[in-house]
């Protein structure tokens, strides 16, 4: 088997200061909305962004976890950048790696979350499609929950 690859770009220009969408990015309560809500199949131990954080992400499916993702982030610079690599585990066995970096710029109208990720899957799945998809379903589940509850804006909300 051949291991499939893949680099990805996603970016998404939101009507707020780069300071809050980082600051919303990475606020614990919000991630617990937008990125790992109870429809999601998604569960974290815990939120630790911050340069040397680790964060593992359970996986279940009809109620049994099934893998988990372990991300390490290397460089969290507030609010401008984030670096961070996934290890991805199912059946006890890793299946995929991944390094991401987002960054957050300022724009005219506000900011700009701009991500490059490069995927490795070891299982040789062609796993492009997948993983763009996953960038639209991630940026619209983030702006649906600033649409619903408004930014967090409070820098001790925030990782």
């Amino acid at each position: 088997m051949k291991a499939a690859t893949a680099t990805i770009r996603a970016t998404r220009d939101f009507d707020i200061g780069v300071e809050t969408l980082w600051a919303h990015w990475t606020s614990p309560e919000t991630r617990a909305r937008w990125e790992a809500g109870p429809d999601t199949g998604m569960a974290y131990d815990a939120f630790d962004t911050r340069t040397g954080g680790v964060e593992i992400v359970r996986i279940t499916h009809d109620g049994a976890e099934v893998g988990q993702m372990t991300q390490a982030h290397h460089r969290v610079e507030p609010p401008r950048l984030l670096a961070t690599t996934t290890t991805g585990a199912f059946g006890g066995v890793t299946t995929m790696l991944m390094t991401l970096v987002i960054e957050f710029t300022d724009t005219r109208k506000g900011s700009r979350l701009s991500a490059v990720s490069q995927v490795i899957d070891l299982t040789g799945r062609d796993i492009r499609a997948e993983h763009e998809k996953g960038w639209t379903w991630i940026l619209d589940r983030f702006q649906a929950d600033l649409d619903a509850f408004g930014p967090v804006t409070n820098p001790k909300d925030t990782a």
